[in-house]
């Protein structure tokens, strides 16, 4: 126990010792963090998460001309689509961040600080996340609507090609089709009204008719073999 007290006495005295060298850093220390973080720009964040579905799993019967978006094999691939200078490009031109007055250099300045500030994550299968980081609060959001549609629209123009392009064959041959379904009707009443006696409806009851005539007479022959035999 002693031995314990001996020790105990001898931290303190260390402590008591250096008591300058323990209270003024936490005295100070948080004044400096405070002046720093006022000196240090502001950095904001913002992002938008979006749910990209397959048209073959919302419909099946585009299973055939829908083309798969495989986001899970072309993370990389979406990497790249969002920093392109195409997307980036339209997404500039679209804010008048840029101009045709700029030369080629400062439009290149803008466009690569764009593409720094912008990241693509996925977030689970079908969900993609993309963030923006700026030093400033204004105009986040008209950025970032601007990037995610241009985006998008990238991302989807080889399915929207492949079903618009199978849309419009389906249509002609619908035309076509219709052109000849009305033809064909426009014949089959011509031929109903030129032969209206030899129709298969009438056909059908003269045939009944016959039949019940042909009833009858035997019904009277059998009648009048009757009578004469009594």
């Amino acid at each position: 126990m002693s031995n314990l007290k001996l020790r105990l006495l001898i931290i303190l005295g260390a402590i008591w010792r250096q008591r300058y060298v323990i209270l003024i850093p936490i005295m100070i220390l948080p004044f400096v963090g405070f002046g720093v973080s006022k000196m240090a720009p502001p950095k904001y964040d913002a992002h938008t998460s979006m749910l990209i579905q397959e048209t073959a799993k919302m419909n099946p019967f585009l299973e055939d001309i829908a083309v798969s978006t495989m986001l899970k094999d072309r993370i990389n691939a979406l990497r790249t689509l969002l920093h392109s200078r195409h997307v980036l490009y339209s997404v500039a031109t679209e804010l008048e961040l840029i101009s045709s007055d700029m030369s080629a250099r400062e439009q290149q300045e803008i466009i690569s600080d764009l593409s720094n500030r912008l990241s693509v994550t996925q977030l689970g299968k079908d969900f993609l996340k993309i963030s923006l980081t700026s030093n400033t609060s204004e105009g986040m959001k008209d950025t970032l609507q601007s990037v995610s549609e241009h985006f998008i629209e990238q991302l989807l123009a080889p399915e929207r090609s492949s079903i618009q392009d199978s849309s419009d064959f389906l249509s002609i041959h619908i035309e076509k089709r219709q052109v000849e379904l009305q033809a064909a009707e426009e014949a089959l009443a011509n031929y109903k009204n030129n032969n209206a006696q030899s129709t298969p409806e009438i056909q059908s009851q003269s045939l009944n008719r016959l039949a019940s005539l042909k009833q009858n007479l035997a019904e009277k022959q059998a009648e009048l073999a009757g009578v004469e035999k009594s």
